[in-house]
């Protein structure tokens, strides 16, 4: 057995980790196990307990021998114990090829195996040879810090089946990530997690102390270690990566931490460079994937903090890219809610692919009018699927409807030369028809949707649509003028405006001066709709105060910022709401009192 695998030991008791049977109130510690137990708490091996008993006697007499403390994730009940050995691996983000079963009866072993394949598997008298194998190691964690990290963990998974929501979990989990470069005098430390870490380990690349060593030196490379923290303790250093040339040479991070959206919050945190993921890993990253809010932000509580959204008895579309995604997440109430934001397609034809074109004005307008045939024929492109041209804007009752305009100012149109079917996609600047850009999509050196754009699509493209270039502010405001035009009567039309402060560390060419373009499209927008009946321009002006209110972008805000507007739409909803009650009644009032007077006039005074 190779002893540098483990990363978890679970234990039997009765007549494993002590001999005889505790029910008996006849057991003696088996001083092997115990010693095993200590040395491989000091090596960075974690120790769990399964067994068939009743709990409180089990963790009394290992408590007398001192021993209770270095146990985490332990089932101590009557069940079976194949599924319970399963429920402890994944609640701790292990692989079951990391973890050691010990039990002296075999059919449990063999249970075990059949719940996890992967797992080693042990009877008691190996126990001698065991501790020799975990001696020899080279590691050394006489703090027990990762002892202490599976203990914060497992505090943590208790707290987190009492709250409904994942998401709601890590909000109020208060976690931070800082970074740091002193890689050097933690040598050691990252050279262990480069040869532990498999399950987030994204590039697989195993260097040795002196390769690292030489990485760390390289001028033209870029490598900093991560630590984190959250309200429930502190988990150390949990994780590296390495950036040259714009590609990632190592990226990984501590399956401790599996779950917290640190890898993606990394990822975008250090400018999205080119990784080549190796293998299989237990998280998808990408610039394509949700970007993680709950990270370094300030602690907010969303629970009963602003009002709950009415029984409004009408329905609210929520329709855009990132902005109105966030806000969203800070809404109860979802049944009234149809939501329409950018989308992973799931098609054959675009598997994969990030749509956000559905929600730019161009493809609204296109909605209300393209027909199945040209539908058919745009999603013969690998950027497109069938499902970005939604008319439920147009088809369906809403009583208020949400819709942000931040992708006009970004995505390049696209029409077809044939039918006059338009698209948006990709940085304006960067024209999919423009062949001297073609190396830079099939690279990935721009924004790609995380499409593998081949030269054929691209040629494709160019023969049969012509770009039209990004929508002037003036083009914005009339189609926002049709949306507006062809929704239902009486319906609500709320208007997402573009922030017009600079983000200073942009870092991005065509996001250049972005706080002035949202100037101009603003402008033209409150220029159509100035004094116009049903329609609310929403400012987030008003809520960008400071440099501080800004994530990663012009167009990425802080939690906090995404919680006072998820405050305003609710307060917005609800009065709309209220105002609808009060025009129901209203004409429930006048259509019973016109009845009352018919009824006079029918019946005469004598009856």
């Amino acid at each position: 057995m190779d002893a540098s695998k483990i990363k978890l030991i679970i234990w039997d008791l009765d007549e494993t980790f002590w001999n005889g049977t505790i029910s008996e109130q006849k057991v003696a510690p088996v001083k092997q196990a115990c010693d095993l137990v200590l040395l491989s708490s000091k090596k960075g091996i974690v120790n769990s307990i399964c067994s068939k008993n009743d709990e409180k006697p089990c963790i009394d007499k290992l408590k007398e021998w001192g021993l209770d403390k270095y146990f985490v994730f332990n089932s101590i009940n009557w069940e079976p114990k194949g599924q319970r050995i399963k429920d402890t691996v994944e609640s701790m983000n292990l692989r079951p090829c990391n973890v050691l079963f010990i039990d002296d009866n075999k059919l449990n072993l063999e249970e075990a195996k059949f719940f996890c394949p992967d797992i080693l598997t042990m009877l008691p008298d190996k126990i001698g040879e065991l501790y020799a194998a975990v001696s020899m190691l080279d590691k050394n964690d006489e703090k027990l810090s990762r002892l202490e990290s599976y203990k914060v963990l497992e505090k943590k998974n208790k707290i987190k089946k009492s709250i409904g929501s994942n998401e709601e979990f890590l909000r109020q989990s208060n976690i931070h990530v800082d970074f740091h470069s002193d890689c050097a005098e933690h040598i050691d430390r990252l050279h262990e997690l480069i040869f532990r870490a498999n399950q987030l380990n994204f590039t697989k690349v195993r260097s040795t102390k002196d390769e690292l060593k030489a990485l760390l030196e390289d001028k033209n490379a870029k490598c900093e270690y991560i630590t984190a923290y959250d309200k429930y303790g502190e988990y150390g250093i949990v994780g590296f990566y390495a950036v040259k040339d714009n590609t990632l040479v190592h990226f990984l991070f501590s399956c401790r931490t599996l779950g917290m959206g640190i890898e993606q919050y990394t990822y975008e945190k250090i400018g999205c460079p080119k990784l080549d993921i190796v293998g299989d890993v237990s998280v998808k990253i990408g610039k394509n994937e949700p970007t993680v809010t709950w990270i370094n932000q300030d602690n907010v509580k969303t629970d009963n903090e602003f009002e709950d959204i009415k029984n409004t008895g009408f329905k609210v579309l929520i329709k855009g890219p990132c902005d109105l995604n966030q806000i969203f997440s800070f809404i109860k109430n979802e049944d009234i809610f149809d939501c329409e934001f950018t989308y992973v397609s799931r098609e054959k034809q675009s598997l994969g692919v990030a749509i956000e074109g559905m929600n730019h004005t161009s493809q609204i307008v296109n909605a209300y009018s393209i027909t199945d045939e040209e539908t058919a024929e745009i999603c013969k492109l690998p950027i497109c699927d069938s499902q970005m041209y939604s008319d439920s804007i147009y088809k369906n009752k809403y009583g208020m409807i949400f819709i942000s305009i931040l992708t006009d100012a970004n995505l390049g149109v696209y029409r077809n030369k044939n039918n006059g079917a338009v698209f948006a996609f990709g940085e304006y600047i960067y024209p999919l028809t423009d062949k001297a850009m073609w190396k830079k999509y099939i690279n990935k050196e721009v924004y790609t949707a995380n499409c593998d754009f081949k030269e054929k699509d691209l040629q494709k493209i160019a023969e049969e649509y012509e770009f039209l270039g990004r929508l002037t502010p003036k083009q914005t405001a009339e189609n926002l003028r049709f949306i507006y035009e062809h929704i239902k009567t009486d319906t609500e039309l709320v208007i997402l405006l573009g922030c017009e402060r600079e983000y200073k560390d942009n870092k991005l060419e065509a996001w250049v001066n972005r706080h002035n373009d949202h100037k101009e499209y603003n402008s033209a927008v409150r220029k159509e709709f100035d004094g116009c009946k049903n329609v609310t321009l929403f400012d987030v002006n008003e809520y960008i105060t400071s440099d501080d209110d800004f994530n990663d972008s012009v167009n990425h805000y802080k939690k906090r910022v995404y919680y006072l507007m998820a405050q305003k739409f609710t307060e917005m909803i609800n009065a709309h709401a209220n105002a609808d009650v009060a025009k129901q009644t209203s004409k429930a009032k006048l259509a019973y009192l016109t009845l009352k007077q018919k009824i006079k006039k029918i019946v005469k005074p004598n009856g």
